[in-house]
């Protein structure tokens, strides 16, 4: 793999030959077409370390396509036993076309989504957490009319928690909707260990808080946290916060940014950001608690384990059913954040043994191989008898 490719570059050629061989050697195989080659962010977590995790399948394997290779999948389509709409957000007379050959084929349609951004039920909580901006909420109005026209054509959801499926079921007719939770690829378990060799609690210098924002949709979540960080960089000469991501802050934020107790660090490939996980002393997952972050994953949790990061997060589903409290990492509310980040700063012992935890269960429940349960139950669901 060059430098600056990603272990998803696979070439077409190679990915039908993929299709061939694991339907010669007597596997079903699911065919999952995905928007467009440089979504890295829902493709990694949901195509990607899927398709790595049936590498360890002696039933299913899944083989990614993108929009632009679509008669690909018209080619191979009469051969498989399951066809995956992988986040699709633009509606085509394509996909109707692929749609009635495979409803010709007896082969059913799953629609992958990790979001609740399928109709407009729910678009005012989405609203309310993504963005205040006009131009936004236009965009978000218009793609989730997209992502419902999507839905007539598919036979039911696969989602990353049951409070997204039970969302979107309720919302459709009751479609039926099977949990594949977001989990590790190989890369990063392999990394991580690399990692785990140097990591040395930052040398007892700074006491480094992360925020891994990702997309700028998460503005509104931060502010759950933001008051009570100024307490502490107040309090506190030595501590920071390390921003990844787009975020961007208000004025009030402009002092910490000059004195450096407050820096930025842009988007990053998956496995630099598992390094910049690694060199903070807490990682921070705060949501705002509505329909639309309960729908969310707990990624943040076990990305930051599988480096022994401990984590701090809001107690939204996917959290909740994730952290044990105190064990494997710690739930807060608003008014909670400043009182806990404290304990971890004077007692480091204590978050270096919440992320031994935590990373223990990390192991245990997001590896690509642990996750193939859930992936061979919904497709057996949706698959071709």
């Amino acid at each position: 793999m060059e430098n600056n490719q990603m272990p998803w570059d696979i070439s077409l050629a190679e990915r039908k030959e993929e299709v061939v061989a694991a339907l010669k050697s007597g596997k079903k195989v699911a065919l999952m077409l995905y928007p467009k080659i440089d979504q890295t962010s829902s493709f990694r977590y949901r195509s990607y370390n899927i398709y790595r995790a049936t590498k360890f399948s002696k039933k299913w394997q899944l083989v990614y396509f993108y929009m632009e290779e679509i008669q690909a999948v018209f080619d191979l389509l009469p051969k498989v036993q399951l066809l995956v709409f992988g986040r699709i957000e633009k509606w085509s007379n394509e996909l109707d076309e692929l749609a009635l050959l495979a409803r010709q084929n007896n082969i059913k349609i799953a629609y992958d989504l990790d979001d609740c951004v399928c109709g407009l039920k729910h678009i005012k909580e989405m609203f309310n957490v993504v963005s205040p901006d006009s131009i936004d909420q236009e965009y978000w109005i218009n793609a989730s009319a997209q992502y419902e026209l999507i839905s007539y054509l598919a036979d039911g959801f696969i989602v990353t928690n049951d409070y997204l499926g039970k969302i979107l079921s309720e919302s459709h007719d009751n479609k039926p909707y099977m949990v594949i939770r977001n989990s590790l690829n190989q890369e990063q378990i392999d990394f991580s260990k690399e990692l785990l060799k140097e990591k040395n609690a930052n040398n007892g210098k700074d006491f480094i808080i992360g925020y891994f924002s990702g997309s700028h949709t998460h503005a509104c979540d931060f502010e759950v946290v933001y008051p009570e960080l100024l307490q502490l960089l107040d309090g506190y000469s030595d501590m920071k916060l390390r921003i990844v991501g787009m975020l961007k802050l208000p004025a009030s934020a402009d002092k910490y940014i000059k004195s450096k107790q407050i820096e930025f660090v842009s988007m990053v490939d998956f496995l630099t950001l598992q390094r910049l996980i690694s060199e903070v002393n807490v990682n921070i997952a705060p949501l705002a608690n509505n329909v639309f972050t309960n729908c969310k994953s707990e990624l943040k949790f076990f990305e930051a384990a599988l480096v022994k990061t401990p984590t701090i997060a809001s107690p939204t589903f996917s959290f909740k059913n994730s952290i044990k409290n105190n064990k494997t990492g710690f739930l807060c509310q608003p008014g909670e954040w400043y009182d806990r980040i404290v304990d971890l700063y004077k007692n480091r012992e204590l978050g270096e043994k919440i992320a031994s935890e935590a990373h223990n269960y990390c192991l245990e429940n997001y590896a690509p191989s642990k996750c193939l349960e859930e992936i061979e139950k919904a497709y057996d669901f949706y698959g071709k008898k």
